[in-house]
């Protein structure tokens, strides 16, 4: 499938790694720090990053192993786009698996966001950083996350 995937080595146990994909702290850590997070399965979390926001459904949570979220809403505010739109309906999976040293090993997957969205390049380049932001997060503590221009601005 042509979908968005990325498969990477945290340096992090999986109970850790699931914090920072299921916890307010985490998801602030790492991702954004303009949201509101839900925390159990059919709860929706909202992720903001300036003008573009997303709304994420959660649909599965198995502890330490995978979280997945179905986006339900999206609005991805660049000039070019005729489809603001394009994540509805995506979902994204993260699958956790011990690696054999205390690590952790991340198989990303952003199923629906395929080559042809108007929004691919922007996005993959987006979890690609993200990504790195996660595995720096779970680390040392301290992302790369969005922050609000409010927050930034001192």
């Amino acid at each position: 499938m042509s979908h968005y995937q990325q498969s990477l080595t945290l340096e992090a146990s999986p109970a850790a790694v699931y914090a920072a994909l299921t916890t307010p702290a985490g998801l602030r850590g790492w991702w954004t720090g303009d949201c509101d997070v839900a925390t159990g399965v059919g709860g929706t979390s909202q992720f903001r990053f300036g003008p573009h926001y997303k709304h994420m459904r959660i649909e599965h949570l198995e502890s330490e192993r995978e979280v997945r979220w179905l986006c339900t809403v999206a609005h991805l505010d660049f000039g070019h786009a005729t489809r603001r739109d394009e994540w509805v309906g995506t979902q994204l999976v993260f699958r956790l698996a011990p690696d054999g040293a205390g690590g952790t090993r991340l198989a990303f997957e952003h199923i629906g966001l395929v080559p042809e969205f108007e929004c691919y390049d922007l996005c993959s380049n987006g979890w690609r950083h993200f990504l790195a932001s996660l595995q720096h997060y779970v680390k040392t503590g301290q992302g790369t996350p969005y922050e609000p221009e409010a927050v930034t601005a001192h």
